[in-house]
């Protein structure tokens, strides 16, 4: 559904020359019918103002351009919406900005029958369309279910990370644990292999002096027999 419901530009007969139903669900003959009876009334709304028409809940937005290639003829383009949130206030403004760059005096002036401008306007109502014809509370909502579903998305990023973080945590005292242990045991083979290389060196101490003692008594020996006899 559109806020924008209805565009159209009529002659003081009450011929709408160029209409377009932006909204499918508008009801286009009431919307239509009212419209001529607002161009039937041109000569008392004034012109080049903006006034507003209120029909139930439908408001009809009104601006009376009067013809500098004719004096006695006006162009009365009306803008239809239903929601407080589109402005047909810049709807009209930039409705009758487009038309009149699209579709010249003399165009208008002499179409005399419903819809007669139609297929030349419609670049206008596209134009108008495609700036004003969103539903913004629609988009709005969109927009709004988009931001839920990415902040759902961040929440469940972040209880994912607190439970890698978590996973972190007990890997990181696991690996303390174990390097405690792995120190331990480090020092304790240290100390065995420490009493080890003591007890290598006492023995390897050991023997040098017995080999030494034993060479000397040989050496004394073999240079005097006779006192190595005596001793």
């Amino acid at each position: 559904m559109s806020q924008l419901q209805y565009l159209t530009v009529g002659n003081l007969e009450g011929v709408l020359v160029a209409s377009n139903v932006p909204d499918e669900s508008a009801d286009e003959q009431k919307l239509a019918d009212f419209c001529k009876r607002i161009c039937q009334k041109g000569l008392n709304l004034p012109k080049n103002e903006n006034r507003v028409l209120q029909n139930g809940s439908t408001r009809y937005m009104v601006k009376v351009v009067e013809l500098k290639s004719d004096a006695s003829n006006r162009a009365i383009f009306i803008c239809v919406t239903e929601s407080e949130t589109l402005s047909p206030k810049l709807v009209l403004r930039d409705y009758v900005a487009f038309f009149w760059k699209k579709i010249d005096e003399s165009t208008f002036a002499s179409a005399s029958t419903d819809g007669a401008l139609n297929a030349k306007a419609q670049p206008v109502f596209d134009q108008v369309i495609k700036k004003y014809g969103k539903d913004k509370v629609a988009e709005t909502k969109g927009k709004i279910d988009q931001l839920k579903d990415q902040m759902s998305k961040n929440v469940k990023q972040q209880l994912d990370n607190m439970e890698n973080l978590e996973e972190t945590e007990a890997r990181a005292m696991d690996l303390e644990e174990n390097a405690n242990k792995f120190k331990q045991t480090s020092t304790s083979l240290k100390w065995k292999m420490c009493c080890v290389n003591a007890k290598w060196t006492i023995i390897l101490v050991v023997s040098i002096c017995v080999i030494l003692t034993i060479v000397v008594v040989i050496g004394v020996c073999m240079t005097d027999p006779e006192a190595c006899k005596s001793n």
